[in-house]
């Protein structure tokens, strides 16, 4: 099929058979070394619902407790996990010795079903699995939104801030005259 014409350097003189496996041969490998890459960049998450709180398990057994760090953002945990390493070798040659540092540094973001604050979340590390409860408060959803207060002019004068409705302030407050 191929044994003339602008393909056959490709192929020379190889079966197809032979060319498509070596070809799923070389995708294969570079998608599981993406795979084992992907691994260690991240780490594993796991969650569990109970009646009074949201649990996150995160294993980070490759990090110290004072290399973790938890943040709330828009209903959800950030875990971020980050340590150096040093690497010290000798040459056997000279007898010098090389060190190497890096930063190994991991997070991942965890949604969750539910508006919570700071103060509903506790965190426990043991044996290196981080162990995140998250309050339900009683199953309340939160309001996500911030109250405005409107100043009337008298308590802000000169100001050309904005109210909720857009205008500058003056116009939605009654006066005292009446």
């Amino acid at each position: 099929m191929f044994d003339k014409g602008p393909l056959m350097p490709f192929f020379n003189n190889r079966s197809m058979d032979d060319w498509l496996k070596s070809f799923e041969q070389f995708v294969s490998k570079g998608l599981s070394q993406f795979e084992q890459y992907a691994e260690q960049m991240s780490f594993e998450v796991d969650t569990e619902e109970t009646a009074e709180d949201y649990r996150v398990y995160a294993n980070l057994k490759e990090y110290n407790p004072e290399d973790i760090q938890i943040e709330v953002l828009n209903q959800g945990l950030q875990i971020k996990a980050q340590r150096e390493e040093i690497r010290s070798m000798k040459n056997k040659r000279t007898g010098h010795f090389q060190e190497r540092k890096a930063m190994k540094r991991t997070e991942r973001f965890v949604q969750l079903p539910f508006m919570f604050r700071n103060e509903d979340v506790k965190a426990q590390y043991t044996n290196g699995i981080l162990t995140i409860a998250v309050n339900k408060n009683g199953g309340e959803v939160m309001n996500p939104t911030v109250p405005i207060q409107v100043m009337d002019q008298n308590s802000d004068k000169g100001s050309n801030r904005m109210n909720s409705n857009g205008s500058n302030g003056t116009a939605d407050v009654p006066s005292d005259d009446g």
